[in-house]
């Protein structure tokens, strides 16, 4: 038995609506029903052509859409099989002991994780790929969270730079300035308290700055703004500096097979995505391609791609 394909039976289709156009169209005298009819032959035509166009497309790219903290990625990992389970050792009062808990391969949890849009695709083997920033948005970008740092403490919320908690966390592994935790007991309360190098690296600055004035030379708030301004300028250069942006070339990382593939896939993805290794830029996207060993069981190369979307109301 001759099967036809759907290529074919639209191709009739159209053949068939154009004809009886044609023959419509062609009276010497076109009234208001065969007017009608016209119209309406054509519109089918061109619900014909959308016909057309949406079979012809053979994979969909699936993009995932929310505000920040809604679950996109945790979502993702879990409906495509981007999941491990990892040992872990969990405390229990005194007790310690060794658990089994199925973790996400991408970056989740508490939302504000994912620093930019990630594209997953199924491939023959794993790979992570970024388009990064260029060498001068780095630039503005530390610029920018170098003011973040010298008006931290202004009173004026509105005279605040504000920066996403990604971007800030990518900045200060690029910078060497990341934030530290120490324990520390107040009235026998244990507290923890966060330790910023960026914020007292700019203090000691000013400070620096301020033992340059003259001998009787008064502080007021003007030539506070002064230093304060001088400081900043410093402070850019610094951590203009440390960041080498020039040698942050490398825009591809192939897994070596050295150990687990979802392991590797876990710990890359989430060193590009915070910035940690110091030949990758800041990417303005991550690729992740997951070879078909990872993906088992998953329904992920049914499609052209899934995309992990940044935050609707997520900073650039």
């Amino acid at each position: 038995m001759l099967t036809i394909t759907w290529q074919e039976e639209i191709a009739l289709l159209k053949q068939d609506l154009s004809k009886e156009i044609n023959k419509i169209s062609g009276h010497s005298e076109i009234n208001i029903p065969n007017h009608i009819c016209i119209n309406n032959l054509k519109s089918k035509l061109e619900r014909l052509d959308e016909i057309e166009k949406i079979l012809s497309i053979e994979k969909y790219k699936i993009a995932f859409i929310g505000t920040i903290g809604q679950g996109k990625t945790t979502a993702i990992c879990h409906l495509f099989n981007l999941i491990t389970d990892l040992k872990i050792s969990k405390t229990s009062g005194v007790k310690t002991e060794d658990v089994t808990e199925t973790k996400e391969l991408l970056s989740t949890g508490a939302g504000r994780t994912t620093i930019c849009e990630v594209i997953i695709k199924a491939s023959e083997k794993t790979y992570i790929e970024i388009e990064p920033y260029t060498v001068d948005e780095m630039e503005n970008i530390i610029t920018e969270f170098c003011e973040y740092i010298a008006n931290k403490d202004n009173p004026q919320p509105d005279q605040r730079v504000i920066i996403s908690k990604e971007i800030d966390r990518a900045i200060r592994n690029i910078i060497g300035m990341k934030l530290r935790y120490k324990t520390i007991y107040v009235d026998k309360k244990k507290k923890n308290e966060t330790i910023d190098p960026a914020k007292e690296g700019f203090d000691k600055i000013v400070l620096d700055e301020s033992k340059k004035l003259e001998p009787g030379e008064e502080l007021d708030k003007l030539r506070l703004d002064e230093l304060k301004k001088i400081a900043l300028n410093k402070f850019q250069k610094l951590t203009l500096n440390n960041a080498s942006l020039g040698s942050r070339t490398t825009n591809r990382i192939e897994f070596d097979n050295q150990k687990n593939e979802q392991q590797w896939i876990k710990n890359t993805f989430a060193a590009i995505n915070t910035a940690e290794f110091q030949e990758f830029a800041i990417p303005k996207k991550i690729y992740l391609y997951v070879s078909y060993d990872v993906l088992s069981g998953s329904n992920l190369s049914q499609f052209d791609s899934v995309i992990d979307t940044k935050g609707l109301d997520e900073n650039p």
